[in-house]
């Protein structure tokens, strides 16, 4: 109890905030009809409507959950689910999390702690193809749905279910995400409508090449319901935005960040820290402008041709398209076996090499969906319920990549690649002073471009990738949700279908031509932000460049070098077929309502991923399968009107990754041309393991709900849970790996591998208040939602000699989580700012070096949005993101104090009008 006594603390203040209204309340006269006097009469518009029927919502659901309702979604500052979802209790988000694409947006949900691989994602209940989220090192096809996908215009309200229930699909060792779509039956059946257009601009926009700066958004849906009884209905949600921006970046090499020296200047590897000053191995910076569009379509047609029958048709088109421009500069020492005049912040490296990149990477992700399904209610308290679906999506990404490094070195035609040379011209001085380090070479050397000779140029690099689900569903109920005895029983058969596949070729200057230089073919240039020489980026102009480099194609001066390995090696397909069977008993009086579950899972896998076998690339097909028994309890005591209490027990699994189980070893290098050089850095290696196990996990939770007086009108929660994961999943990675006769010496290894043992809990505080009146009248019209989690993680993972090394926190998780809204409404004019901080959190382990792991920033946020209703139909509004422009960035090294990268994140704004007609 001492130790976590500051759990107690938010909870003693929404308690006294609670208590504050209640004596007030208690101390006003009521009316007749049981409500407060006019003076504490709280007016319930759209923002205190939202958080309203959220309310209601979460109560009326068995086990714990979180309720985000459509006209919330719309009231947040926010532009994707993904951005909603990190305002719920307990979930953080992430953006992408390769070294290759930008990290300005959030990508996946982390909740409680597990990422998007291990949560439970559909729409109305069925599950719901994804490509996963881009990722240069392994491809794009990782287990976990793309909610940024999808958009928020479809949605009548998002539920999180933390707790399981044997009915539900139990991949879910997080929680569950549902998106429930909007029915025309909502409301009465009365016609509904609304229509919003928007423009809007990112800051730091049009660097280092001009954008369109005017962004546009418009959403619409609408539902009617038709027939002489009015039993049919439609639902159709569509949207559409385009927003252009531009981000910076700065960082170090994607592995072995750091080195370390002994006090001659000879370095050191692995553990040993020798001198205790820590150099980086590069000076990268990017500059990434991306083009991103979204468009999306959802029909939803309904039927209740008699009282007892209720049938739905859904459909659903969702596209994302990121066209993407990175240009990069890169200062490196290349050789860092010695280091000069090194002293506790500063050193010299006697030679090195700039590199400047270009690349157009155009990622378009495309989700199709068809549900269907009919619900027949047999007798009073019985139905039969009757799902099938099958939803494809896709990711493809052509790519053209250009590169130039000073005083490169050129094969014999026919015989090899470039290599980049380390010269004296540009040996330099550092300085890591500051969180962001400074290579402070020569800006006479740094910017004479005849030195720049083309390194490579790949015009035919694609990736792609995708995935099939098909599902069909049945269950009965019998009283489930009655005072009594009730059962219900059901079952699901659901085949998975992904794969990948990636292609590239490699164009490299050799010694038959004349070398192409930077001079001619640069285009505009952008500060580096942390140079403290002053260099400036150095960009290619694509056109001019290409021109060029086709030329020297035409005239033999181009290498292709043999890239057979890399377009094999991460190639793969999967099937997954499992067939779910559950069982559920209820015991419901006026007091409590106990749902006891058991969900047997059964699941075969064939995969077939690619090997080198005697100097052919060979299919490797590989296959398995699992059961597993879960059980599941939930139970909710209705201590008052105003106050429940409720418990859950219940057995996870958490399916890995669907690349895990391709048996495939994957190289990649930094530089091409460290081919076959043992001492190269930056050399990357993954492979797979069709052995890998699901996670079990077995969930205890408990959880209070108090409903607020009514001059309040909210909600006090208080939720604790534990986890305990058996055969936690996480990339193992090692140093050192033999390829085709060489031994990369510094090359890192990742590996899917089953952990001995890891643990979750934590506590989740939540209060809404739609009014602040209790405390005085003056400030009635305000009101406030926050909420505070605290996670305490734990994972075991071995070393490469079998020793085991304990962690203190998941892959992913954040210590702690925290949002505030506070917001105001009144005549139409409504105001809302948003504060959300995430903590410290794990991004990726190297288990034989802890001081290579690598953590997330703590990082907060602040929105602000307005509206006002300009007549009852017509509402201007506006909103901002990321006011204070807080960068996204991560951290490694022994005291977690040294920059691995950082990227910005711009500041965006929206201003449209919204038009609702009033039927």
């Amino acid at each position: 109890m001492t130790k976590h006594r500051w759990l107690l603390a938010p909870t003693a203040v929404a308690l006294t905030m609670a208590t504050g209204a209640h004596a007030q309340q208690a101390a006003q006269p009521a009316n007749a009809d049981n409500q407060a006097t006019p003076d504490t009469v709280v007016t319930v518009t759209g923002i205190k409507r939202a958080y309203l029927k959220a309310i209601e919502s979460k109560l009326d659901r068995s086990g714990i959950a979180d309720v985000v309702s459509a006209n919330e979604v719309q009231g947040l500052p926010d532009n994707t689910i993904v951005e909603t979802l990190r305002r719920v209790p307990g979930l953080s988000v992430l953006p992408t999390l390769d070294n290759e694409h930008p990290r300005d947006e959030a990508a996946t949900p982390v909740l409680r702690g597990l990422g998007a691989a291990y949560n439970n994602v559909t729409i109305d209940g069925s599950p719901l193809a994804s490509p996963g989220t881009p990722n240069g090192n392994l491809g794009s096809i990782g287990r976990g749905v793309r909610l940024d996908l999808l958009p928020s215009s479809m949605i009548s309200e998002l539920v999180v279910s933390k707790t399981f229930g044997a009915d539900q699909e139990p991949n879910a060792i997080g929680g569950a995400i549902d998106l429930k779509t909007r029915s025309a039956f909502e409301r009465g059946g009365r016609p509904f409508f609304t229509i919003e257009g928007a423009g809007g601009a990112a800051s730091d926009g049009s660097r280092p090449r001009p954008q369109d700066r005017i962004g546009q958004r418009v959403i619409s849906t609408g539902s009617f319901t038709f027939g002489d009884a009015k039993q049919y209905g439609m639902v159709v949600a569509a949207n559409y935005q385009k927003l252009d921006t531009s981000t910076d970046t700065h960082m170090t090499t994607d592995t072995v960040f750091e080195n370390f020296y002994d006090a001659a200047g000879n370095r050191l590897s692995g553990n040993n820290l020798g001198n205790g000053y820590a150099v980086p191995q590069q000076d990268k910076y990017w500059y990434v402008q991306d083009q991103r569009s979204r468009l999306g379509l959802t029909v939803k047609l309904e039927a209740k041709p008699w009282q007892s029958v209720y049938g739905f048709v859904t459909g659903g088109y969702y596209k994302f398209r990121d066209q993407m421009v990175r240009n990069e500069n890169l200062i490196d020492p290349r050789n860092t076996l010695t280091v000069q005049n090194q002293g506790p912040t500063s050193g010299r490296y006697p030679g090195g090499d700039v590199e400047v990149g270009y690349s157009q990477q155009d990622m378009t992700s495309a989700t199709r969906l068809l549900q269907s399904g009919v619900d027949w209610q047999i007798a009073d308290h019985e139905t039969l319920g009757l799902r099938a679906n099958v939803s494809r999506a896709t990711y493809r990404e052509p790519i053209r990549m250009i590169k130039y490094g000073t005083n490169a070195s050129y094969s014999a035609p026919g015989t090899g690649g470039a290599i980049p040379v380390a010269t004296p011209e540009y040996a330099f001085d550092y300085d890591t002073s500051n969180l962001n380090h400074s290579f402070n070479v020569s800006p006479a050397a740094y910017n004479n471009l005849s030195n720049y000779k083309l390194l490579y140029y790949r015009d035919d690099y694609r990736r792609s990738a995708q995935d099939t689900i098909g599902n069909v569903r049945a269950d009965y109920r019998r009283e489930l949700d009655q005072p009594g005895v009730g059962f219900a029983v059901g079952a699901a058969y659901t085949v998975d279908r992904p794969g990948y596949n990636i292609h590239r070729n490699d164009l490299e200057p050799n010694t038959s031509q004349p070398a192409l230089t930077l001079l001619g073919v640069t285009g505009p240039s952008a500060p580096l932000r942390y140079s403290q020489n002053g260099l400036g980026l150095i960009t290619i102009d694509p056109q001019a460049a290409s021109a060029q480099i086709e030329a020297l194609r035409a005239a033999g001066g181009l290498n292709t070098t043999n890239q057979t390995a890399f377009s094999n090696q991460d190639n793969f397909e999967h099937r997954e077929r499992t067939l779910g069977a559950y069982a559920q008993v209820s015991f419901n009086t006026e007091q409590w309502k106990t749902l006891v579950g058991l969900r047997d899972d059964r699941t075969l896998l064939n995969t077939a991923g690619r090997a080198l076998v005697a100097g052919a690339w060979t299919p490797l097909p590989t296959s398995s399968r699992y059961n597993f028994l879960l059980p599941s309890l939930q139970t909710t005591w209705q201590a008052s009107a105003d106050l429940d209490l409720r418990a859950a027990a219940s057995q996870t699994i958490g399916r890995p990754t669907y690349d895990s189980y391709a048996a495939r070893s994957a190289i990649s290098f930094t530089n091409v041309g460290d081919t076959g050089n043992p001492n190269a850095t930056g050399v990357a290696v993954t492979v797979g393991n069709p052995d890998i196990k699901p996670r079990l996990s077995t969930n205890t939770d408990l959880a209070l709900n108090y409903r607020l007086p009514k001059a309040a009108k909210g909600l006090l929660s208080v939720a604790v849970f534990n986890k305990d994961i058996k055969d936690e999943i996480f990339n193992q990675a090692s140093q050192g790996y033999t390829y085709q006769g060489v031994n990369y010496v510094n090359a890192v290894v990742t590996r899917p591998a089953n952990a001995s043992k890891a643990s979750i809990r934590g506590a989740e505080l939540s209060a809404v208040v739609n009014s602040l009146g209790w405390i005085h009248p003056l400030i009635a019209d305000m009101g406030l939602s926050a909420n505070w989690s605290a996670l305490d993680g734990k994972m075991t993972v071995r070393r490469s000699d079998g020793s085991a090394r304990d962690i203190d926190r998941l892959v992913g998780q954040p210590d702690r989580t925290a949002n505030l809204t506070v917001f105001y409404a009144s005549a139409g004019l409504e105001l809302r700012a948003a504060y959300n901080r995430q903590g410290k959190a794990l991004r990726a382990i190297v288990p034989d070096i802890a001081w290579q792991d690598l953590y997330w920033a703590p990082r907060s946020q602040v929105d602000l949005q307005a509206s006002y209703k300009l007549t009852r139909e017509l509402t201007l509004f506006g909103q901002v993101q990321n006011v204070t422009g807080k960068r996204m960035t991560s951290l490694t090294g022994p005291s977690m104090n040294l920059l691995k990268d950082t990227y910005s994140v711009p500041k965006v704004a929206w201003v449209g009008l919204r038009y609702t007609p009033e039927f």
